[in-house]
């Protein structure tokens, strides 16, 4: 068997529906997970001519300084028939083979399609290719947990909105693999999967020159804004407290010692100094674990003037955000006060979003 060092990009046809497009962008990156060679990523064809070809995608692969072209289609499901599906198809350019992409190969599918020199690659990282620049073949990976199909989470739901937030707070993140993605989400890979395919389809995310892009930031940002005050925050456990040592007890503790962060009014005010807090907002890991509740001498109170929720990102998420020592991210503090609907904050709430959450060009 040769071995090479080789990449390999996804050319998606213009009507190629965005679940295949996931599917594909995700069964890429599983092959880079088996090869540890190569990097996948999603992109436009710009040389392709509308209607013209039925062939719903093109895989490019890069392979020792040879490159080569091969047409590919998504199926869901995979199996020996399979193969007559592919008669439907125009025959592919210069002799290449149509490749099958799927969600999952198994071992014994897998020696019918290679004893028939059908190359495949499905999400768990098998793969077979046998071309004059590279032969190449995985198979016997275990089966993935969920198919990229399974649409119990998308981009409007708790977990797909932590994904959009992690995007949306993390530079250059919506370019980068989908695992980097569930990495700093902390939401599992095929929840990315799910998310950002509903994500393109939505038109919140595009592609361009082989790369996500967030389409439009200001709506990117204002779409989490609106859905986080029902879709996710009321997921985070808040509960309600009174405070024995006064409003401002925050400004004498290290939240850090907490493993807490400020957000809402308080949070505002040490970004802008702008507005006089009047509650007291704290996205604490734990809750109110004891020894925040000792701290500020809290007790149980559901019109308490203080806040505790469980905060909904990793924590070596937080590393990324250019934010003084102790506060949640800027966008949290805008949803909040959005949120809140208390004319004191909308100015307070402009504010933050001006400084902090816009920024130029598209993601």
């Amino acid at each position: 068997m040769k071995t090479y060092a080789w990449t390999c990009q996804v050319a998606a046809k213009h009507r190629l529906p965005p679940s295949d497009q996931a599917g594909l962008a995700l069964a890429c990156e599983a092959f880079s997970d088996a090869t540890h060679r190569f990097r996948a990523v999603p992109r436009a064809n710009p040389g392709r001519r509308p209607n013209t070809d039925d062939t719903p995608a093109m895989l490019h692969f890069t392979v020792s300084g040879k490159q080569f072209d091969m047409p590919a289609v998504f199926v869901n499901r995979a199996s020996a028939s399979t193969r007559l599906a592919l008669d439907s198809y125009p025959v592919p350019p210069k002799g290449r083979p149509l490749m099958i992409v799927t969600h999952y190969v198994s071992p014994r599918l897998a020696d019918q399609l290679i004893a028939n020199r059908i190359p495949f690659l499905d999400t768990a990282g098998n793969a077979y290719l046998d071309e004059p620049e590279a032969t190449i073949m995985i198979t016997g990976r275990d089966k993935p947990a969920l198919k990229p199909t399974d649409m119990t989470s998308r981009s409007t739901t708790p977990k797909g909105l932590r994904v959009s937030f992690a995007l949306a707070t993390q530079p250059d993140l919506v370019a980068r693999p989908l695992r980097a993605i569930a990495d700093l989400s902390g939401v599992a890979l095929n929840t990315v999967n799910l998310a950002v395919d509903d994500l393109i389809a939505r038109g919140l995310i595009v592609t361009k020159n082989g790369r996500r892009a967030i389409a439009d930031w200001h709506r990117f940002i204002k779409d989490w804004t609106v859905l986080y005050p029902t879709g996710l925050r009321p997921k985070l456990g808040a509960r309600r407290y009174s405070g024995g040592v006064g409003i401002d007890w925050w400004r004498n503790a290290s939240l850090a010692d907490f493993n807490a962060r400020l957000g809402g009014e308080c949070a505002a005010e040490v970004l802008t100094h702008e507005i006089k807090p009047a509650s007291v907002t704290v996205y604490s890991v734990g809750g109110a674990t004891s020894s925040l509740m000792r701290a500020a001498r809290l007790r149980p109170d559901v019109n308490g003037d203080v806040e505790i929720l469980e905060p909904f990102w990793p924590e070596h998420a937080a590393s990324g955000w250019d934010v003084p020592s102790g506060v949640v991210h800027p966008l949290i503090i805008y949803a909040d006060l959005v949120a809140s609907g208390d004319s004191r904050h909308h100015e307070v709430a402009e504010t933050i979003h001006d400084r902090f959450l816009v920024r130029q060009g598209t993601g």
